[in-house]
C-alpha cells in the first residue's frame, strides 16, 4: 500500500517546496546505517533463519552486546538461562523485537554523533531524552492494553520526532529561535515551525522514515504524532497511531518542568480514541519506571537524577489515578 502523505512537493506551496529541497539536497541528512537496514529487511523475510540474522548482527560488537543485555533483562521478561549467543537472543525475543533494538541501537549512535556537532539549535540531551521516554511509555501503553504490535509503539514512539533533526540541519537559525522562545512546551513547537516554516517536523520526519524506507507503520506513526485525531485509514494502525502521539505527551511529564501542567495534558489526551481511565494509570506508570534504568544502560545514557523522577512519578500517579481534576498550586 502506498500511503498518501502530504510529501509531494508538487502539490506544496513555495515555502514548504523549498524547505523539502533543502532536506533533499542535505548533505549532513541524519542517516540509517546499512547494517540496519540490512537487519530490517531480514527481519521481513519470512525465510530469514535466526542463525543468518544472528551472523549478520555479529558483525556489529557493540550492537551484539547490546542485544545479549537487553535479552537478560527483566524489559524482556529475562530467561531462566542466560542468554550467551545471538543466536539464542534471536529466537527468545524473535525477529520483531531484534528489529527494533537494532534500529534503537543506530538510532542512539546516530543521535550521539550528531550531539558532537557544535553548531546546533536544539538540546540533544533534551531531544534524547524525551525520545526515549516515549519509547518506553509507548510500550509500556502497549504491554498494558496487550496490543499485538506493542514493540512497533517502543519504536514508533522512539522515532517520532527524527524530524527535529532534519530540519536542525537546513533551517538552522529557525529551530534556534523556536527553542529559544518555547523549550519547554514541545506542543507549541509544530504551531512555531508551521508558521515559520510552512512544514511540521512531523511531516519531515514522516519523508525521512520513507526516505530511509522504514515500514508504512512507522511513516503513519511520525506524521500524526501530533494530530492522532486526523488519522481515519487503515484501520490497523489505529492503536499505533494514537499510542505513539500519547507516548510522547507522557514523557513531558517528566521533560517539561511544568510537571502539573504536564500532568494535566497527558489526563486530557488520554481520553480521546485510545481511553486511559484511572485505574489504568498505576499499571502503566509502573512499567515505565521499571523500565527506565534498563532502557538507559541500552543507551548508555542518564535520564535524570532517580529521586526527582521518583517524586514526578507518585505526583503523576497521584493525579492521573485520581477521578477528581488535577488542582493547580
Amino acid at each position: 500500500m502506498q500511503l498518501s502523505l502530504p510529501l509531494n512537493l508538487a502539490q506544496q506551496d513555495e515555502e514548504t517546496s523549498t524547505i523539502f529541497e533543502r532536506i533533499k539536497g542535505c548533505k549532513s541528512l541524519p542517516i540509517l546505517s546499512p547494517l540496519a537496514s540490512k537487519i530490517l529487511q531480514m527481519c521481513q523475510n519470512e525465510e530469514t533463519e535466526a542463525s543468518e540474522l544472528a551472523n549478520i548482527i555479529s558483525q556489529d560488537p557493540g550492537m551484539a552486546a547490546q542485544i545479549l543485555f537487553m535479552a537478560n533483562s527483566g524489559y524482556y521478561g529475562g530467561s531462566r538461562h542466560k542468554v550467551t549467543s545471538i543466536v539464542q537472543a534471536v529466537t527468545l525475543l524473535g525477529f520483531s523485537s531484534i528489529a527494533n533494538l537494532a534500529l534503537s541501537f543506530c538510532f542512539y549512535r546516530l543521535i550521539k554523533d550528531m550531539k558532537e556537532i557544535s553548531t546546533s539549535g536544539i538540546d540533544h540531551v533534551k531531544f534524547w531524552r524525551r525520545s526515549i521516554l516515549a519509547s518506553v511509555a509507548g510500550r509500556a501503553i502497549g504491554k498494558h492494553f496487550a496490543y499485538p504490535d506493542a514493540e512497533l509503539m517502543y519504536l514508533g514512539a522512539l522515532l517520532q520526532d527524527i524530524g527535529i533533526l532534519a530540519l536542525n540541519e537546513v533551517a538552522l537559525k529557525e529551530i534556534t529561535i523556536f527553542q529559544e522562545q518555547d523549550q519547554d512546551n514541545h506542543a507549541n513547537l509544530q504551531q512555531l515551525e508551521l508558521e515559520h516554516l510552512g512544514v511540521d517536523h512531523q511531516q519531515v520526519g514522516a519523508w525521512l522514515a520513507q526516505h530511509w524506507q522504514l515500514p508504512e507503520e512507522f511513516q503513519v506513526a511520525i506524521l500524526y504524532s501530533h494530530a492522532p485525531e486526523l488519522f481515519e485509514t487503515p484501520p490497523d494502525f489505529q492503536s499505533l497511531v494514537d499510542t505513539v502521539a500519547l507516548s510522547g505527551i507522557i514523557a513531558d511529564i517528566w521533560i517539561n518542568p511544568h510537571t502539573e501542567a504536564a500532568i494535566a495534558l497527558a489526563r486530557e489526551k488520554s481520553q480521546g480514541r485510545l481511553t486511559v481511565q484511572p485505574e489504568d494509570w498505576e499499571p502503566i506508570l509502573g512499567h515505565i519506571m521499571t523500565g527506565i534504568p534498563q532502557i538507559a544502560s541500552f543507551f548508555h545514557t542518564r535520564l535524570g537524577n532517580f529521586e526527582e523522577m521518583t517524586h514526578v512519578h507518585r505526583l503523576a500517579l497521584k493525579h492521573l489515578s485520581s477521578s477528581k481534576p488535577l488542582q493547580s498550586t
